[in-house]
Order: structure tokens, then sequence, then C-alpha cells
């Protein structure tokens, strides 16, 4: 039970986080619309720099690590392909294109960036090979959410662009990282480390900040008056992350000589357990999606995955001794 309260405690803190957001909408100190210039302070400056920074000074490069780079790429790639086909055939009950776009997305990406990397700090610590494999696996996702996603949300191939799903800040900073930490530059300006950790820390509060703001604007009864919500949250939270972790403890099981260990097993987890992206309601917005439901599929799942992420936690770790 060790497990499940550890994991149980550190997602109430993180979503409480979220009342001071609440709070300033409900009291009309802030409009919702306002949390658009905290997100783009998020995505261009407070991820970028939580990404830069657990690049230099988190990550060992050597041969091992970067075959786990290489296998935990592959994973990431996999599966968010899988998802992408499954939930397809998963959603065709639902006649609205737009609707049955946004469902789609809401299940297959997660918030493992503003989300599941501080969770795995707060969990595992800032040195364990579990938020390495966090942090690729977002990296691979913020590629396919900028393609795949889109496509999903403007149902418009010509919406997808190579451009921006390239050079996205997160991609960005995960290169200078390497960069800077092949050249060992926190052993000769160990400011640059300091200077990154400062903009880091703004990931965890601001990302939830946000969450309550719109969760303010909105009446809580909207969130799970619709059965979508539920569903949605069923595949994003419990359905898809339990296959991909089974197949990886079959692949422990089959390939004893540590192609898939523990860590990776539990990074995979974080990185597709998460509740669903908050770019849902952002690319909605730009691209003429199904707001409405971005938002309440964000919210819902957030809140839903207080009780799941927490409990799959523990029945993983209870496989895993």
């Amino acid at each position: 039970m060790d497990a499940l309260w550890i994991m149980l405690k550190n997602v109430i803190v993180f979503v409480a986080l979220a009342i001071p957001g609440f709070l300033l909408v409900k009291t009309k100190l802030l409009k919702q619309e306002q949390s658009g210039a905290l997100s783009k302070l998020l995505t261009y400056v407070g991820m970028p720099f939580l990404i830069l920074s657990s690049t230099i000074e988190k990550i060992k490069f050597d041969g091992e690590l970067l075959a786990t780079i290489g296998i935990v790429a592959a994973i990431g790639v996999a599966y968010t392909f899988a998802m992408f086909f499954v939930s397809k055939p998963l959603t065709l009950m639902e006649k609205e294109e737009k609707t049955r776009g946004m469902m789609r997305f809401a299940s297959v990406f997660s918030n493992n960036g503003f989300l599941g990397i501080p969770l795995a700090i707060a969990v595992f610590g800032a040195d364990s090979m579990v938020l390495t494999v966090v942090i690729i696996i977002n990296i691979i996702t913020n590629i396919l959410m900028y393609t795949l996603g889109i496509y999903l949300i403007s149902g418009d191939k010509n919406t997808i662009s190579l451009k921006k799903a390239f050079l996205n800040p997160v991609l960005i900073a995960f290169v200078i990282g390497i960069v800077l930490n092949l050249l060992n530059v926190k052993a000769y300006v160990p400011e640059i480390s300091t200077y990154s950790t400062h903009f880091s820390n703004l990931v965890t509060p601001i990302s939830m900040t946000i969450l309550g703001m719109k969760m303010g604007g909105i009446k809580f009864s909207s969130l799970f008056s619709s059965w979508k919500t539920y569903y949605v949250s069923a595949l994003k939270l419990v359905a898809f992350p339990t296959v991909i972790v089974a197949l990886l403890f079959a692949c422990k099981a089959i390939f004893a000589g540590g192609l898939v260990d523990s860590d990776m097993i539990l990074g995979v987890f974080v990185a597709f357990a998460m509740p669903t992206a908050g770019l849902a309601s952002t690319f909605s917005d730009q691209y003429d999606g199904d707001t409405e439901n971005a938002v309440a599929f964000t919210l819902g799942s957030t809140l839903l995955s207080i009780a799941t992420i927490p409990l799959l936690y523990w029945a993983i770790s209870a496989l895993l001794g």
C-alpha cells in the first residue's frame, strides 16, 4: 500500500495546485481567457527550460543510455500510431466528425510534459531513469501531436506541418541540452544550469493554475454530464496504458537480457497514463475543432486521474515486486 499512498499524495498535491487559478476566476480577479498568456509562458519558456535543465543535469550519455533512448523512442512512436488507428473504430458511435476527432485526440495524447515529468521527479527523483524515459516519450509525442494530433482535431491533412513538428520548443531545448551536456558546460558555466532550473520550476504551478482557471470558467456538472467524458477517460487513463504496460511486462519476461526493465515500464506508465494533453483546447482554438469537448475531456480526465494513476501504479509496483 506504500506505493499507492506515495503516488496518491503526489497526485492530490499536483491537482490541488489548481485551486488558486480556480478561485481567481470565480472571484472575477482574472478571466478564464487570460489563461492563454500563461499557456504561452508555459509552452515557450517553462517547458523548454525544464527539458533543457533535465538534459544538462540528469542525463549521462553512454552506450546503455543510447540503447534505452532507441527502444523508448520506438515504443513512443509505435504506441501513438497504434492508438491513433485503434481509436478510430472505438469512436465510430459518435456521428459528429469534429467531436469524434477530439475524442481520438483526447484518448491518445497525454499531459506527459506539464504533469508527467514533474510527477516523475516528485515520485522517483530527478536522477532516475524513469524521468529519462518520460522525457524521451514527451519529445516523441510532441512531434506526433503537431502532426497526427492536429490532423485529428482539424480533420484536414493540409494543417499538418512538419516544420512545426520538428521546430517545437521542446525538441529544440532537448537538442541544445544534448550539445551542452556533451560539452560538459555545467562544469565550466554552472550558472546555465541554475538559470534553467529557475525557469523549469514554473512548469507545475503554472500548468495547474491554467487548469484551475479553466475549471473556474465552467460548471462542474457539465464535465461529467456526457458519457463521452467517461468513455474517453476510460480509454486514456486505463485501457490504452494497460495495454502497453502489459506488452512491456510480456517483453520483460521473454527477453531476460534486460531489453525492458522496471524503470522503463514505470516510465512508460507515467508517460501514457496521464490525463489528456492540455494542447487539446489550444489546438482546438487554432484549427476550429470541438473546443467545448476539448475542455471537458482535459479537465474531466485530470480529475478522474486522481484515482486511476495511484491505483494503476500500485498494481504495477506489486507486479514488479
